[in-house]
């Protein structure tokens, strides 16, 4: 992983108590995740679950990046047991004892499809640094007659604060309070915000950047909101099983702005995946004009010069969307007469120049081109 991003992990199960749970983890450098699993067994001493954790190592020699500012804690993960329901995660901040006096939550997965990825969101406000350490919840009484707490109005004290988010030292996924085998993948561990419908915020439009995704950006613009033809709110993870995406990267950021992925295109094909369907949304008669998907500049019409049939055609054959001289906007675009690279003049990576037998084809990410116009062009 990336320098600053990345750290060292370890596996703890059931250290006292004769506890017998088992746990073991790897890195699949394929998938670039993380691979935990095992069993959560009762403690025979207490004839309860034990705990299983996978936690970062060397905790009073890390700091993370800040989380200040954010609202959410957020878990790039897919599982093949989603019906278990001990799943935790806490985070230690300037604690002289990080594993046990951190904030833990729970989380669940129980509506996530086997082995698909999902993001699960937790707010920090569900975190609670008073957890039993029977059962790992912030809202039981211990056999001791100890009663826990959740943050709440009631229960300020026990809450992370800005300062904890800003100086977090540990981070760990636990299976705890619940026997069982278990089973998860995790990609990544962030921080971000969630959007109006309650969707995490793809990095390069609702989410601002932050550290190394602002030094990545070559577009002039953020992304657009709310692109056409359904590209918007797509991760690139999803699309792209490629190694440096930034955690939550949206698909059209990854494509088209960042400079560290500029080899990459969006999958072939895309255009006719069926919750895009670029056909069915085009004008089915007279031309449709596509707009940078990040400042809104004209940048292809089509078609010019030829039959709808002959565009579907034309791009059908090649996989992605093709134009032909005449329907691109050549004030608009600058094409690297080396590389054959193609850039609209605000920075954005919209494809490259591939002549085939018929001459000059321009073969485009359809994500690049989903714009809507800008307020200088609608006003035109």
């Amino acid at each position: 992983g990336s320098q600053g991003t990345s750290y060292a992990w370890r596996v703890e199960n059931d250290p006292v108590m004769g506890g017998v749970s088992v746990s073991s983890a790897y890195v699949n450098k394929t998938l670039a995740a993380a691979v935990w699993g095992g069993e959560v067994k009762n403690v025979p001493s207490l004839n309860a679950p034990g705990f299983c954790e996978y936690l970062t190592d060397n905790a009073f020699t890390t700091k993370f990046r800040s989380a200040e500012g954010y609202t959410h804690l957020l878990l790039q993960v897919r599982t093949s047991t989603p019906s278990y329901s001990g799943y935790k995660v806490s985070f230690a901040a300037e604690s002289l004892n990080p594993q046990f006096k951190s904030f833990k939550a729970n989380f669940n997965v129980s509506e996530a499809r086997n082995n698909t990825w999902t993001v699960v969101a937790i707010p920090f406000s569900s975190f609670s640094n008073d957890w039993s350490s029977y059962t790992g919840n912030c809202d039981t009484k211990d056999p001791t007659g100890k009663q826990h707490h959740c943050c709440s109005a009631q229960h300020p004290e026990v809450c992370p604060t800005h300062r904890d988010l800003a100086h977090i030292q540990q981070l760990g996924v636990w299976t705890e309070g619940a026997a069982g085998k278990f089973h998860l993948e995790i990609q990544w561990i962030g921080a971000g915000n969630l959007t109006a419908d309650g969707e995490p915020a793809l990095l390069g439009s609702s989410q601002p950047f932050k550290g190394e995704a602002k030094g990545r950006d070559s577009c002039s613009a953020p992304i657009q909101s709310s692109l056409r033809y359904n590209v918007s709110g797509r991760f690139a993870v999803d699309y792209l099983p490629v190694p440096g995406l930034l955690p939550l990267e949206g698909l059209a950021f990854a494509v088209c702005c960042d400079s560290k992925l500029s080899a990459y295109a969006e999958p072939a094909n895309f255009y006719a995946e069926p919750d895009v369907d670029l056909f069915s949304r085009m004008a089915q008669s007279g031309p449709t004009i596509f707009y940078d998907s990040s400042c809104g500049l004209p940048v292809f019409i089509a078609p010019i010069n030829r039959t709808f049939a002959d565009f579907k055609a034309d791009t059908a054959e090649h996989t992605w969307p093709s134009f032909r001289p005449g329907e691109i906007y050549l004030n608009n675009v600058v094409i690297n007469a080396t590389s054959g690279e193609i850039r609209s003049k605000c920075g954005t990576h919209l494809g490259s120049l591939d002549p085939d037998a018929r001459g000059e084809r321009y073969c485009i990410d359809l994500s690049c081109i989903s714009g809507n116009p800008s307020a200088s062009e609608r006003g035109s």
